[in-house]
């Protein structure tokens, strides 16, 4: 299985045919309907001005990466004029009905697989409980496909954070050899969406089993921890306000954690 830190990355190139998709998948910021298990202790008004944030966060820093940009909603029709929206350069799409796997699975299937009009699809879709994920994360992940056909990013919860695919609709080319032949797609999505158990620990190496079964090529990202308790909040502040040796922190980051202080000091509802 190629992984992440053995996998030689090649520099981006303008010469790639590939289009670079990316998805965010979040809820509209509807009190008590985000956040929950944050919400329980912080309060549900507070939880969900954090989840709005997280949202507003990610749009900015990804505004310019790849070709298209989504964010991968629900429930749509709570969208209103007044919902806090990204800028016209992504796209609003409904994730549609039924559990977490079958609307991941629908926004692959509609905007990576079966388009014979594109080269190649990278398209990576990715929640907003992991606000520190950075254009150069997703670069990484796009390098991976490379010598990858799909890319996943580990959470520390047992599930994953990002999961990305490389589809071909195209005649074999360098990238996509003829001696290379890759499952079709519907048993890609089949085998990557069903029969997984979401919200458990074992998503993320059922997933993998998955993959492997069908002869895919898997690219691991580094682990990450999501938001979704006061802890894990606890310690994404922690992290950015007090960085360790080497690690940059942008000024986007500051201004996050400035602004989760801010809504965490306001008084309980």
């Amino acid at each position: 299985m190629p992984n992440s830190s053995k996998t030689p990355l090649r520099p981006l190139t303008t010469s790639d045919s590939s289009i670079r998709k990316l998805g965010v998948m979040g809820k509209v910021a509807i009190e008590g309907r985000v956040k929950t298990r944050l919400g329980n202790t912080i309060g549900f008004d507070k939880s969900a001005q954090i989840h709005q944030r997280f949202l507003d966060h990610l749009f900015k820093v990804f505004q310019d990466w790849g070709d298209e940009r989504h964010w991968v909603v629900s429930p749509i029709e709570s969208i209103s004029p007044t919902t806090p929206k990204p800028t016209s350069d992504w796209q609003i799409i409904d994730q549609g009905g039924g559990n977490l796997g079958d609307r991941m699975r629908r926004w692959f299937a509609n905007h990576a697989c079966n388009r014979p009009a594109l080269p190649r699809s990278h398209a990576i879709l990715i929640g907003a409980d992991c606000p520190l994920l950075s254009p150069a994360a997703m670069d990484h992940a796009d390098r991976l496909f490379r010598d990858c056909d799909l890319v996943l990013g580990p959470a520390s919860d047992g599930g994953y954070y990002l999961i990305g695919l490389s589809v071909s609709n195209n005649l074999p080319n360098e990238n996509n050899p003829p001696n290379r032949a890759t499952p079709p797609s519907r048993t890609i999505l089949d085998a990557l969406w069903n029969d997984i158990p979401w919200s458990t620990d074992e998503v993320f190496e059922r997933t993998v089993a998955a993959a492997e079964s069908i002869g895919l090529r898997i690219g691991r990202l580094p682990m990450r921890s999501d938001v979704d308790t006061e802890e894990d909040l606890t310690a994404l502040l922690h992290q950015i306000e007090h960085p360790a040796d080497n690690t940059e922190v942008s000024s986007d980051h500051i201004e996050l954690a400035r602004d989760i202080r801010r809504i965490l000091s306001q008084p309980m509802i």
